[in-house]
């Protein structure tokens, strides 16, 4: 990739993976989410009028259309005053752009790259495991109330009167002025107490219903690649160095 006089910087990655990286580290960078385009083909239309309103000339708009449209994923970074910085995160993650067009890219397919001073160089890979957390709802917990009916006794202490009689003999032979007859009644009233009851809602206690957070450990397998280094030799080769897998090819002819 080359830089150019203008805030838009440009990468194509092959591989997915790579400009997923490219993006994390460009966000760790300081590069707003505002200002990287993240664009990978899932079938649809292309991305050429957006390029072309990102200020990109036909030529360049049209190759990175075209890449896109080959299913390649293209990134592109807003980045004023910052242009050789997006620059070499996108290139450190194996990105090319329309300058480097029709080249081999550092990381196409692991192949080789070469260093005037140290020689051939073959870089190994492998996959590592990333976990990601997200808040999902797992259920939920309503607290209400219900009206339960139920009989209950009180005793109340009550009283009342109550009429007795008692017959008593007149002492002595005294005389009376009213003359036999009838039609003479006494009344006497007689009462009792009468419970009224009445009911009143008391407080007997409250129930409190709250959240908290329980962290857990959770253990996720899966099966990841790596790649190694495998040693060809034909012939009589002496080899120095680190240790590798070593093959040698015996020259029958």
């Amino acid at each position: 990739m080359s830089t150019i006089n203008r805030s838009i910087v440009t990468g194509v990655f092959q591989d997915e993976a790579q400009a997923q990286q490219a993006m994390t580290d460009l966000q760790s960078a300081g590069f707003t989410d505002d200002q990287i385009r993240y664009s990978v083909h899932r079938g649809g239309a292309g991305i050429l009028d957006a390029l072309a309103g990102l200020g990109l000339s036909q030529d360049e708009a049209n190759y990175y259309n075209s890449e896109f449209m080959a299913g390649r994923t293209v990134v592109t970074v807003n980045a004023p005053d910052r242009q050789q910085e997006a620059y070499d995160i996108l290139k450190r993650n194996g990105a090319y752009d329309w300058s480097s067009r029709g080249q081999t890219t550092y990381d196409q397919a692991a192949q080789t790259t070469y260093d005037t001073d140290e020689g051939r160089k073959l870089r190994l890979r492998e996959e590592q495991l990333q976990a990601q957390k997200q808040q999902v709802q797992a259920g939920e917990v309503r607290l209400r109330k219900d009206v339960v009916t139920e009989e209950k006794t009180v005793n109340v202490p009550v009283s009342h009167e109550e009429v007795y009689i008692e017959r008593r003999p007149a002492s002595g032979t005294e005389p009376s002025d009213t003359p036999i007859g009838e039609g003479e009644t006494i009344r006497v009233p007689v009462r009792e107490e009468q419970v009224q009851v009445t009911k009143q809602p008391v407080v007997t206690g409250e129930v409190q219903v709250g959240k908290r957070v329980v962290q857990e450990d959770q253990q996720f397998t899966d099966t990841t690649q790596r790649e190694e280094a495998r040693l060809e030799r034909e012939g009589d080769v002496n080899v120095q160095g680190a240790s590798v897998d070593d093959t040698t090819t015996e020259d029958n002819s």
